[in-house]
């Protein structure tokens, strides 16, 4: 979507002109950052230590979502003007990169506790989802990730909604998964990482106007173009993901709480983050479509206006995390060693398993295999 009617900036002190695409980042990682905190305590990390962790992710994901900009779009700048690269207030970043280097910077904080960094990587979706939401639509106040033209009579491919909706997708689907289903850890990150691949490059860049090679294949009247950079780098980045995906499931099965972690919280104060994260991105994502409705732009404002209410309605009976917790372990099922609590009841859960299939067991005194027996995280 092209509307010069909409400006980039949204206000300004003096000579600091805010735009709505950093207002729209920041929130996001805020929202990332507020869930991953507030879910900490399952572990027993402390909130000092989430928030240095969090601090040097945030760090470099920016940093490598600004080096994939580069490398994709002006590597003239490494050579012909090197202090364009740390503009990142002009804009250009590229969300692979930002995955990537963050996630690395995720492992390396945390190599030493694999249950952690799982556990972590999953929560850091609805951060990401949410960045995906709102960040297209600042896209649109950059006239930026334009669609192709098409001949169906509606002009361009609406690519940033497209793009938008793909976090709506990822957020629900996270929540879905962790209101209804016992996963191993690390599952929610790969599988949610193979989905977008999906979106992304078969989807979205299929529609979208950028450069294309090696296939230079245009259908004007669908508005349609083989291939992109991202289409090519779609199958290797779609096999390491599954490859990820299905070595969590069969490998992280097993997996003991941290040396040093604590009993989990007591549950008379745990809050429904989940929740009140949905909530909010709701009400917000439906004042500002009536913002835009307000404003004469009718197609985004009932857009954000439709996902702000699939957001609120989604809450409607909001399922606490461990919905389906049994009384005792069934037969033939081994514990995995990871306790966490239990918003809906008093005491702590634990997980069991049996081959790929897991199942949380409501037990104050929880078994924890010997060392042993559990195979080691490679």
């Amino acid at each position: 979507m092209y509307l010069p009617q909409l400006h980039s900036v949204a206000f300004k002190f003096g000579p600091i002109a805010v735009h709505w695409y950093g207002i729209f980042m920041v929130a996001a990682i805020v929202g990332g950052v507020w869930y991953m905190l507030e879910r900490g305590g399952e572990l027993g990390v402390s909130t000092d230590r989430l928030s240095t962790i969090a601090l040097w992710t945030v760090v470099a994901a920016v940093v490598g979502a600004r080096i994939l900009f580069v490398l994709a779009n002006d590597p003239q700048w490494i050579t012909q003007d090197p202090m364009q690269i740390v503009r990142v207030w002009q804009g250009g970043l590229a969300y692979d990169g930002a995955v990537g280097l963050g996630i690395l910077a995720l492992w390396y904080q945390l190599r030493q506790t694999p249950l952690v960094f799982n556990k972590l990587a999953d929560w850091l979706i609805p951060g990401m989802a949410i960045a995906i939401f709102m960040v297209r639509i600042g896209n649109i106040f950059n006239h930026e990730v334009l669609g192709r033209m098409t001949q169906l009579g509606f002009g361009r491919w609406p690519e940033q909604l497209w793009g938008s909706f793909i976090g709506v997708f990822l957020l629900l689907r996270y929540f879905w998964i962790e209101r209804r289903v016992s996963v191993p850890p690390g599952y929610q990150f790969w599988s949610a990482m193979v989905y977008y691949a999906i979106l992304r490059g078969v989807v979205g860049e299929t529609t979208r106007a950028n450069p294309l090679y090696l296939v230079h294949y245009i259908n004007p009247h669908w508005g349609i173009g083989f291939t992109t950079l991202m289409q090519l780098f779609t199958p290797p980045i779609l096999v390491f993901t599954i490859y990820m995906m299905r070595r969590t499931w069969r490998r992280s099965a097993r997996r003991l709480v941290p040396e040093g972690a604590v009993e989990p919280e007591d549950t008379s104060t745990v809050t429904h983050s989940g929740k009140t994260l949905v909530q909010v991105l709701g009400g917000v994502s439906v004042a500002g479509g009536l913002g835009f409705l307000l404003g004469h732009v009718p197609s985004i404002g009932w857009y954000l206006i439709g996902a702000g209410l699939v957001f609120l309605g989604s809450t409607v009976g909001w399922a606490t995390r461990y919905l389906h917790v049994r009384a005792k372990a069934p037969e033939g099922y081994e514990p995995t060693g990871e306790i966490y609590r239990n918003p809906g009841g008093p005491s702590p859960v634990t997980v069991w398993f049996r081959g790929i299939h897991r199942v949380f067991v409501a037990d104050a005194t929880p078994v924890v295999p010997e060392a042993s027996e559990v195979s080691q995280p490679s």
